[in-house]
């Protein structure tokens, strides 16, 4: 083929695929910036106190949330975020964090199973307990947070018409219709 058209077509779309890849991440720029260098969650797990008022940027899955005086806390399940900054489906976990924002959150919104991205300032460690055992919480001060979407479930293929010889996969009554009843219950 022409190397000369090739080499037009990768300048103009080498700009478009780097516009994608940066606009990829709910934060912008200048916080991600911030967060780039950041220790890794086990590490400022182990020792809250010395990351006191550095800006992080953790994610994971909400196991419980509260109204407290003062705002909403969340207690979120670390997990290790991808390259859009979303919670890796994974059983892999650097522990618990405990995010406060001054925010009223609805708690049937930010209800346990959501993932969610923060980006906070550490506080320091907040005791607490897991069942009888005493754990110490890196606690965040939350000050963006990205609740992500739920997976939808598509129930498409759940249906008993859909099935080889009711037409194909998603024709639904389609051309199939006038050969076939309709789906009733009695």
């Amino acid at each position: 083929m022409n190397t000369l058209f090739w080499r037009r077509l990768g300048r103009h779309l080498l700009p478009l695929f780097a516009l994608v890849a940066v606009s990829c991440s709910p934060f912008p720029n200048e916080v991600q910036q911030q967060v780039q260098n950041q220790p890794s969650f086990a590490t400022i797990r182990g020792n809250p106190s010395a990351y006191r008022g550095r800006t992080v940027m953790v994610g994971g899955t909400i196991l419980y949330a509260k109204h407290r005086k003062g705002g909403t806390y969340l207690e979120v399940l670390e997990k290790p975020l991808n390259a859009y900054d979303r919670p890796i489906a994974s059983d892999r976990t650097g522990g618990r964090f405990v995010a406060g924002t001054s925010t009223l959150l609805d708690l049937k919104v930010y209800g346990k199973g959501r993932e969610i991205t923060i980006v906070g300032r550490v506080v320091g460690p907040q005791p607490g307990r897991i069942g009888e055992r005493r754990y110490t919480y890196p606690l965040i001060a939350a000050r963006s947070i990205h609740l992500w979407r739920e997976h939808v479930v598509d129930d498409h293929w759940n249906d008993p018409r859909v099935e080889w010889g009711w037409g194909y996969p998603g024709m639904d009554w389609g051309m199939g219709w006038p050969l076939m009843p309709p789906l009733t219950f009695w």
